[in-house]
């Protein structure tokens, strides 16, 4: 007598189970391949980016070509959207005329593909505060000081308090941006000073230079608690800044008499 459980499965049925099968198996296999593509790709454009960041200097015509090929080949192949390959991609633009002065006509193409990729970044992971970041420092190369340049500082500085990237970032764009910023814009862009110089001698240095370039070692050094600069060797006034400078090797941040 034949009952449900020894009744063969119809050869039809078997055939349709089999094909659904090996359509599963080709979907993966080809989504593991993209994310394969895609991994490789995106290791191959940080290599150039962090290369570019390491040595301070502009990358040659052929090693950006490489560069935005490999970034744009991660994005491509990625089965989705993924925020990490949009912002790499983003720093790519970012660093072709990174020598450029803020708004200048040549850079401004790149520099809106840079906005682009950050603004697809944010859509993929929107409390990332290094693209938020990276947002805001386009945007002043672009001169667009809008809502979306004040909300890029907001979401930084509340998504990475005490990430000192993040910091130091904020201070930077803040300092050169002052002129642009409302009160509670510049209250937050100081209290991200202090917290990069307080992270280390190497950091206050950094962040003191860019002042001492564009004139705001006064606004700085006036943000500052005096133990703090004290303990840093910073905003010391020029007739005392006399001999070998401590705890640093060169001077940094000394305030000169108006």
């Amino acid at each position: 007598m034949n009952t449900a459980t020894n009744r063969q499965i119809p050869p039809r049925l078997r055939q349709l189970g089999l094909g659904i099968l090996l359509c599963c198996s080709l979907a993966l296999a080809v989504v593991g391949l993209r994310l394969l593509i895609a991994g490789v790709a995106a290791h191959q454009a940080e290599r150039f980016v962090e290369d570019w960041e390491r040595q301070g200097v502009l990358p040659s015509l052929q090693a950006w070509d490489i560069a935005e090929a490999a970034a744009q080949r991660a994005v491509a192949f990625y089965p989705g959207a993924n925020g990490d390959y949009y912002a790499r991609l983003g720093k790519v633009y970012a660093w072709k005329h990174q020598q450029l002065d803020f708004g200048d006509a040549e850079a401004e193409p790149s520099r809106l593909q840079a906005r682009d990729a950050y603004r697809l970044a944010i859509a993929a992971r929107p409390d990332w505060p290094d693209t938020w970041v990276q947002l805001a420092f386009v945007k002043l190369h672009l001169l667009e000081f809008d809502e979306e340049f004040d909300r890029a500082l907001a979401r930084g500085f509340e998504n990475g308090p005490w990430r000192m990237t993040i910091n130091r970032g904020l201070a930077k764009v803040g300092l050169i941006a002052w002129p642009q910023l409302e009160p509670e814009q510049r209250r937050q862009i100081l209290e991200s000073a202090r917290r990069t110089v307080e992270y280390s001698q190497a950091q206050t240095r950094s962040l003191f230079n860019l002042a001492d370039r564009i004139g705001q070692t006064p606004l700085l050094c006036g943000a500052l608690p005096d133990e703090l600069k004290f303990s840093r060797g910073v905003c010391v006034p020029a007739s005392a800044a006399e001999g070998p400078p401590w705890p640093s090797r060169v001077w940094t941040g000394v305030l000169h008499s108006s």
